[in-house]
């Protein structure tokens, strides 16, 4: 399998990296973690304009009929730049909402197979998806009863509590095969973010440790700071291989088994950003426990990533139950 990015894979990923680093700057992001609503609005439709949420939309509906793969390289732009909202769901749902490529339409999702049924970013999206067994169902934001969170985890990632035994259903817009498949790529490009997660972390410690001089040296230079971001960059070049593959994966089955890759990208690429973000903040000192220090967004991002698709234990069980 040639994981080489092709040419307008490679433009893809500057053109994002290179817009995303002039709009989403770390005094924005600061900003936005005191908005009880970050990430809708002109930022949300600037995404759309880029075709971001019509990546893998059918042609048909106005997307762009690219790959997966395409859609997690981009995710992993998305991820290493921190950009608020239902990044995963708006781009699953384009094609299947009306509205949702071009960002008329801000799609959350409630899957009930989740231990607590949340909603991520209630506060700008306009549709929820409810993700089940039985299929993919439809329901307008206002229609779902739901909590929001005093406090979230991350503050870029608002939530709020669906009341246990009320997840409407809705009009449904997917077959059970549809629900399975949703999950699938959303795993992948959960993974994506998480390797964009782990790399941002990764590439804010590397400039802090080429900035703080300690004893009179660069921390940079002592060998315990290189090893803790050596383990790091060899995390993220492990899970970003694994990312792409599983995204090779799904879109041809013959390539390999699509729910194996995709548990493997999600353990490696959770690995990558929950270990990446504690360096990030150990490499920091002191600094990285004050809030205006990006690390503690990094590891509160790649803490909620990790419990969408299912957490790391139940991807490792999954993979050890096919290995036996």
């Amino acid at each position: 399998m040639d994981l080489t990015l092709n040419d307008e894979q490679q433009a893809l990923r500057a053109g994002l990296r290179e817009y995303l680093a002039g709009r989403w700057t770390a005094d924005r992001l600061r900003a936005a973690a005191s908005d009880s609503a970050p990430g809708g609005g002109a930022a949300w439709k600037e995404l759309a304009g880029l075709g971001v949420f019509g990546l893998i939309a059918p042609a048909a509906v106005g997307g762009l009929a690219l790959s997966l793969a395409d859609a997690a390289i981009a995710c992993e732009e998305l991820g290493a730049a921190l950009v608020p909202g239902p990044l995963v769901p708006s781009i699953l749902a384009a094609g299947l909402v009306d509205g949702a490529a071009d960002g008329d339409a801000v799609v959350t999702m409630l899957d009930t197979a989740g231990g607590v049924p949340l909603l991520e970013h209630p506060g700008i999206a306009t549709h929820v998806i409810v993700v089940d067994a039985a299929g993919l169902f439809l329901r307008p934001r206002s229609a779902v009863a739901a909590a929001p969170a005093a406090t979230p985890l991350d503050p870029l990632t608002p939530v709020a509590l669906v009341p246990d035994g009320d997840q409407p259903h809705g009009e449904r817009i997917g077959t059970a095969a549809d629900a399975a498949d949703w999950r699938l790529r959303g795993t992948v490009l959960t993974a994506a973010l998480q390797v964009g997660v782990a790399r941002g972390g990764l590439d804010l410690a590397v400039r802090y440790a080429r900035e703080r001089m300690q004893f009179g040296r660069l921390i940079g230079s002592f060998q315990a700071v290189k090893h803790l971001l050596a383990e790091s960059l060899a995390r993220v070049e492990l899970a970003r291989a694994a990312v792409l593959a599983a995204a090779v994966t799904a879109d041809d089955p013959e390539a390999g088994d699509p729910a194996e890759a995709a548990a493997a990208a999600k353990l490696l690429a959770d690995d990558a950003a929950t270990t990446g973000g504690r360096t990030c903040v150990q490499v920091h000192g002191g600094m990285g426990f004050t809030w205006e220090v990006l690390a503690h967004l990094y590891l509160k991002r790649a803490w909620v990533h990790e419990t969408a698709f299912g957490p790391a234990d139940q991807h490792a069980n999954f993979l050890a139950d096919r290995l036996a």
